[in-house]
């Protein structure tokens, strides 16, 4: 019942799903915590030092920080190894608490090397803290979930950052008041409680989570030794996270450069000079409010409607305009906090976030490691990059206005990086996602030659039935160079001996059946006298006369002799007199006749029986036979095809066929009138034109689709999708839903497949069919990535009306966001 209560309360500010409120809570509360008492030490940290230092000292500090936080990573990366997470973040919290206690015992006694030691402190500590709890979040969520609460419990440790520095700001009784270190050490001994409860959690409801993490943990204790370089090696050797480490570098190198232009303004400020402890705790204070309301507000929202990529830009977009400005107006003092402001804002709310983000794809073991070596010890490495780079400027005596050009420079460099890495993390996605199956005529075609196939099973029927059709079937095997010595031993066995020796091996069984073999049959000697008996005048001049007398026949018996001729026919030249009999051999009411003409017209590919082709398409029994033939005649036959597809009084089942020759045609001609006759197209065809379409996309990639009229069908099929769902949710007898429950289950995956396959006319085809195969038959977690690769490859256009009800949400949810859409569509 509380929990209920809690879920409506939340589901009130965020988009939260039932079972989500408590483990949110509580990361919400992890973060505030942790950022609390990091926003006290770090107005401590920076007030003592410019008090006993200042700010000309200020890239020593970053220098060392770097190397030192190297040592410090490379023990995080041991322990990590034989600690469970759980308890390795435990120990950090304590061992940081009692070190505050030591640097609180130690500092009134205002030694000179105090300041820089307790500098380092303060940054290992929050690269510590932070990169835990990130780690933790990657745990829990997939992107999808994490895309919808990242602001939420991201903005708990805004809101620390807030009452951490208005703590400071309000109790700050001196210039440097080390007695704020205590407060520090109480948000983080109830941090480690709540730290607890978030692994008990994980426990009772994600218990696949603690069987991967033993998994992974067992896995990397087989290693021999596993520290620093495992991790450098793991970022060294994957492109994605080389990117990312060289983003983060970028990023912080920049940051460094602020943060000592800011710190450098503030020292000269004469109106700061009494009190800098009180003046940092406010201004983090007062930017960490901007900071939390654009993450609360704004920041899931600009991640799920503009994608990864825009919001990742945003940052360094918006610095460089600051940039620029410190640039012009190198000592205001409200220029100086304008930047700052920027960088730390938005740092901690939308950089964070998506950075965040970026890392959910990758595989745990690779994931921990990579955030090791990027996240603790990059993060702190780029800044003694920025410190380098600051003395030498220093060195020159060049001053802040130059250090701002220096900036935008690297800035531009950032945008590219960041343009860089959202590309990688698409491909990422995609590798999540594994193909469930191919289409099924691809398959075939792939694996059976249906031809060769059918060939030989007419050679084998032949066999006792006529054996001038034996000899002409065999005569096309040899023609097509496909009579193996295994077809030529199978059909030369007696019939009754195949049936016999199937038998045995049907019941694995050895036979004592001896078949004997029919007399050798000479390939070449077979072929030659074929085409020189086909090719004799007087040959010619029987056979016309015995075609004449097979047609005037009308017994039964006469069939063998029809199919006979038919089968020959297919084999002499296309100016052969004999060929024009061809057509009356088409129209044969005897389906073996007709389909051996047709195999024939195939062959010959003569115009004059175009029309007759496609008229058997109408029957079921000769269809395939006729689509096959046509396939032949290639762009020949587009034109009229094209003719009876968009004829609509034409037999539906002819039209069809129409539409499946002109997909196996494949050309660019007939992908136009297809996606033409998609324009006007009813139910009746439609799902024939768009499996057609699809067919095309699916063998031949090059070929372009008109993304206006697809773009337009798929809109018109997305809401019928949702008409079909809304009409069955207020149907209110429940019989009558039980009734049409199958009706409409159908009719849905019918309209999403549509839907699936349009969108992979305009776009990259594997991906999008990919992505609907995971969302039909995947796992939880293969679903949200489906969705995450849509969300990052589809136009806002498209996505903002496809996402909504294809999300993993109840039923009366999708039902009302479909009503949401309609309303919409219909506006629109």
């Amino acid at each position: 019942m509380a929990a209920n209560r809690l879920y409506k309360i939340f589901s009130r500010i965020v988009a939260i799903k039932p079972g989500e409120e408590i483990i949110s809570l509580f990361l919400f509360s992890y973060f505030f915590l942790a950022t609390a008492s990091y926003s006290i030490i770090k107005s401590l940290r920076v007030a003592s030092y410019l008090d006993t230092l200042g700010a000309n000292r200020l890239p020593l500090a970053y220098l060392l920080t770097a190397i030192l936080t190297g040592f410090a990573v490379a023990l995080h990366s041991k322990l990590q190894v034989k600690t469970p997470r759980q308890v390795l973040i435990i120990l950090s919290l304590v061992f940081f608490i009692s070190t505050a206690i030591v640097f609180w015992f130690l500092f009134p006694y205002k030694w000179s090397w105090l300041p820089l030691a307790y500098w380092i402190w303060a940054n290992i500590f929050v690269v510590v803290l932070m990169t835990q709890f990130w780690i933790s979040v990657n745990d829990v969520f997939n992107p999808r979930e994490a895309k919808r609460l990242i602001g939420f419990f991201g903005s708990g440790g805004i809101l620390g950052g807030i009452v951490g520095g208005e703590i400071t700001g309000l109790l700050a009784k001196s210039n440097v008041d080390f007695n704020l270190l205590l407060i520090a050490s109480g948000f983080l001994i109830v941090c480690a409680f709540v730290v607890h409860f978030v692994f008990i959690w994980q426990r009772k409801n994600r218990p696949f989570t603690e069987q991967s993490d033993k998994k992974a943990v067992e896995k990397r204790e087989e290693v021999s030794r596993v520290g620093f370089k495992d991790c450098f090696d793991t970022v060294r050797k994957n492109s994605y996270l080389k990117l990312l480490a060289a983003g983060v570098t970028l990023t912080l190198v920049v940051s460094t450069f602020i943060d000592w232009q800011f710190s450098s303004v503030v020292q000269n400020a004469a109106s700061l000079k009494n009190n800098l402890t009180a003046f940092f705790g406010h201004f983090n204070a007062g930017l960490l409010v901007f900071s939390f309301l654009l993450q609360i507000l704004l920041t899931s929202r600009l991640i799920q409607n503009y994608g990864v990529r825009f919001t990742l830009l945003l940052y360094p977009l918006i610095l460089l305009l600051c940039s620029m400005g410190i640039a012009i107006f190198p000592m205001s003092l409200y220029f100086a906090i304008l930047i700052k402001g920027s960088d730390k804002s938005l740092s901690y709310s939308l950089n964070q976030s998506v950075r965040e983000l970026l890392y959910i794809p990758i595989s745990p073991e690779i994931k921990y490691k990579a955030k090791i070596f990027i996240d603790m010890f990059l993060n702190r490495f780029a800044k003694g990059i920025g410190a380098v780079i600051l003395m030498l400027l220093l060195s020159f005596h060049l001053g802040i206005r130059f250090v701002s050009l220096s900036s935008a420079i690297l800035i531009f460099g950032w945008i590219v990086l960041n343009l860089k890495v959202t590309g990688e993390y698409t491909k990422t996605v995609k590798q999540k996602l594994k193909m469930k199956w191919e289409r099924a005529d691809r398959v075939v075609a792939e694996k059976v030659d249906v031809d060769y196939t059918k060939l030989v099973f007419d050679t084998l029927d032949s066999k006792n039935r006529s054996s001038v059709l034996y000899a002409m079937h065999l005569f096309d095997l040899i023609k097509q160079d496909k009579l193996t010595p295994e077809i030529k031993k199978l059909i030369s066995y007696k019939s009754d001996e195949i049936r016999i020796s199937s038998l045995g091996t049907l019941f694995d069984e050895e036979t004592t059946l001896a078949p004997e073999m029919d007399d050798f049959l000479g390939d070449e000697v077979l072929k030659k006298e074929v085409a020189e008996i086909l090719s004799l005048d007087v040959y010619k001049e029987v056979m016309k006369d015995y075609v004449e007398k097979v047609l005037a026949e009308k017994s039964v018996e006469a069939e063998t002799t029809k199919m006979e001729v038919a089968k020959a026919i297919g084999m002499m030249e296309t100016h052969s007199p004999l060929v024009q009999k061809l057509e009356e051999f088409l129209r044969d009411e005897s389906p073996e006749v007709s389909r051996l003409a047709i195999q024939s017209a195939g062959k010959l590919r003569r115009r004059e029986n175009v029309l007759a082709l496609i008229q058997k398409l109408e029957s079921p029994l000769t269809r395939e036979d006729a689509i096959a033939a046509l396939e032949k005649y290639a762009s020949r036959v587009v034109g009229t095809l094209s003719d009876y597809l968009g004829d609509r009084e034409e037999n539906l089942e002819l039209r069809r066929a129409a539409a499946s020759v002109l997909a196996r045609i494949a050309t660019q001609e007939s992908s136009d009138l297809l996606t033409w006759e998609l324009q006007d197209a009813k139910q009746d065809m439609l799902t024939e034109l768009i499996d057609a379409l699809d067919r095309i996309r699916s063998s031949k990639p090059g070929v372009q689709f008109s993304e206006e009229i697809v773009k337009a069908k798929a809109i018109e099929e997305i809401k019928k999708y949702c008409q079909i769902l809304t009409h069955f949710y207020d149907s209110q007898a429940k019989e009558q839903k039980e009734k049409k429950s199958k009706e409409l289950e159908k009719e849905l995956e019918v309209s999403l497949m549509n839907i699936f396959k349009l969108l992979g006319l305009i776009y990259l085809h594997e991906d999008i069919i990919k992505a609907y195969q995971n969302i039909k038959t995947g796992t939880k977690e293969s679903v949200a990535y489906a969705l995450e690769l849509l969300d990052n490859t589809l136009k806002k256009e498209i996505k903002d009306i496809l996402l909504p009800f294809i999300e993993d949400i109840p039923f009366e949810e999708r039902v009302k966001r479909c009503r949401s859409l309609l309303k919409i569509l219909s506006d629109s």
